[in-house]
């Protein structure tokens, strides 16, 4: 699979957060069948397609969990300098109560998880390791001096096909 994504156009897309527009601080590419657009912090999304082996994945995963997912947003982090911010995947695109799987490949790192604004809690991900996340959990990759090698996610969203071009 390192070979796979290895070969991803992967992006740093700026977005804007508060009004202001910045780079992300990490690389990402939006894989998903056609018709499957995604917008966050301002930025509309366009798949490309999905490579065989994230497609059997995401198969796989739908067989377990009937989530009928049809897209994944790969994020990859270089270092631990690289981090995502608190956020809850709540985009109208994913419907009212979307699940959410978060394959990791590559360095340990911590998630962080919080159900109520000032309780959260760490998991650490592991390689190969699987996280369903249930609907409207916030989540965020902090950044991490232990972590010195490279971490690619994998989080598999059901997205609403066409849900942009009837806009």
């Amino acid at each position: 699979m390192e070979r796979v994504l290895a070969r991803l156009p992967w992006r740093q897309p700026e977005v804007t957060v508060f009004g202001r527009r910045h780079p992300i601080p990490r690389r990402q590419c939006y894989l998903a069948l056609p018709g499957c657009e995604y917008r966050y912090s301002g930025t509309l999304l366009t798949p490309e397609p999905l490579p065989r082996e994230v497609a059997d994945l995401m198969q796989w995963l739908n067989r377990q969990s009937q989530a009928g997912f049809n897209s994944v947003l790969a994020n990859t982090y270089r270092d631990g300098g690289e981090r995502m911010g608190w956020h809850r995947d709540n985009e109208p695109e994913l419907g009212p109560s979307p699940p959410l799987a978060i394959v990791s490949f590559g360095a340990r790192r911590r998630l962080r998880l919080r159900w109520t604004p000032k309780d959260s809690q760490a998991i650490e991900l592991a390689p190969g390791s699987v996280l369903w996340l249930a609907p409207g959990v916030w989540h965020c990759l902090p950044a991490s001096r232990r972590a010195q090698a490279p971490r690619t996610s994998l989080t598999f969203r059901r997205v609403i096909p066409g849900f942009y071009r009837s806009r």
